[in-house]
């Protein structure tokens, strides 16, 4: 259905049906993840294949690990629970969890896969240098990763603050998903755009706490941004037009405080360190500077890009009518003008990323800022 049919009792037994399957699907889908994971600890020799190791002398362990465990998936999911406390909300509005779920899905996908890419290789490093007590190089390689998060997430947030309306267009417009929802899916999107560089940023900086072995803190602080955004979520909901944009909206201003008070906090505690000795260096400067220059050069592009667009677009379905009187192309089916709309749209997001981390690069060879 479309982004504001969410009422259960106008479903038919097609739509139930339906959805029964694609849950079903995911649950399979996980049953089999799970199952691959078992296959491959066991051929690495890491456990035995669903084989059961907690005994009771093992407790004192099990209590240090749910220690670990607890505060760990607490602030792990801050993201997830903050969605879960944006959707109790938007139950008071017709149709506002169904525009957030559609507008969630489009960010969420990019953003865990990035976290991992940026998180995953670089995590033994970090625990490694923590053990070594090698501070001032735990803080470089701290910074290094948030320095990818935002050089990953600024070129995504532009790219999508840019293409939101061909985005949704392409991945859900069709069927019962009219241009109405769109327009209704379109902001939700691009408020959540604005917070992919913190989403990123928050992880790396979560990470940096386990690998100092100060978990407890991103906890703590997940639990207060919660209550935050549950009373921000109380207050945009009612004074916004759009009460799904006002509660997408208070879950990234609460992001944005949790990375920023957390780096604080990271810092200070490296600060106490006693083989920890500060630097004064222009890296950050110069990052910051590359970074909002090739921003805004990106965004420019990417508003020239939205004018031409149009054009191009008829201009190749033109050709493909005209080239289908000589070859046998279907250029009259849906799925050929989805073809041609999806591959413009990957076309621009491809383009405005390399401008992007061509001018990134260009600063960083020639840096503008001089210590």
């Amino acid at each position: 259905r479309g982004a504001a049919g969410c009422n259960p009792s106008s479903f038919n037994v097609m739509e139930v049906a339906a959805g029964r399957h694609l849950a079903l699907a995911f649950v399979l889908g996980s049953a089999s993840q799970l199952l691959l994971q078992a296959l491959a600890m066991q051929r690495q020799k890491i456990s035995r294949f669903f084989r059961i190791r907690l005994r009771l002398e093992d407790w004192k362990q099990f209590i240090g690990a749910m220690k670990i465990i607890v505060p760990t998936s607490i602030s792990s999911t801050m993201l997830q629970l903050a969605t879960y406390t944006d959707l109790w909300f938007a139950s008071s509005w017709p149709g506002a969890a169904a525009i957030m779920g559609c507008g969630a899905m489009l960010i969420t996908a990019p953003v865990g896969l990035l976290s991992n890419v940026i998180i995953v290789p670089r995590m033994p490093l970090l625990t490694q240098q923590a053990a070594e007590q090698d501070w001032n190089t735990f803080k470089g390689t701290c910074d290094r990763m948030l320095q990818a998060s935002i050089s990953v997430g600024l070129p995504l947030t532009i790219s999508l603050l840019s293409f939101a309306t061909q985005v949704v267009k392409v991945v859900y417009e069709r069927s019962a998903f009219t241009s109405s929802s769109t327009l209704q899916v379109v902001p939700v999107v691009m408020v959540h755009a604005l917070g992919i560089t913190w989403f990123l940023g928050r992880d790396v900086i979560v990470r940096a706490f386990y690998a100092i072995d100060r978990g407890k803190i991103p906890a703590i602080t997940s639990m207060v941004a919660l209550a935050l955004n549950a009373v921000l979520d109380a207050f945009f909901s009612k004074t916004m037009s759009l009460s799904a944009v006002g509660l997408v909206l208070s879950t990234v201003l609460v992001s944005v405080l949790s990375v920023l008070v957390l780096y604080f906090v990271l810092c200070r505690d490296l600060k106490k360190r006693p083989d920890f000795v500060e630097e004064k260096s222009n890296v950050w400067k110069d990052f910051l500077f590359g970074s909002m220059l090739a921003s805004g050069i990106t965004a420019v592009y990417c508003k020239w890009l939205l004018h031409v667009l149009p054009s191009v677009q008829l201009s190749l379905k033109k050709a493909f009518l005209a080239a289908s009187d000589y070859v046998s192309i279907p250029s009259n089916s849906g799925s050929f003008h989805w073809l041609v709309d999806a591959s413009l749209v990957g076309a621009s997001f491809l383009s405005s990323w390399l401008l992007y981390y061509l001018v990134t690069i260009l600063v960083k060879k020639r840096p503008l800022l001089k210590e």
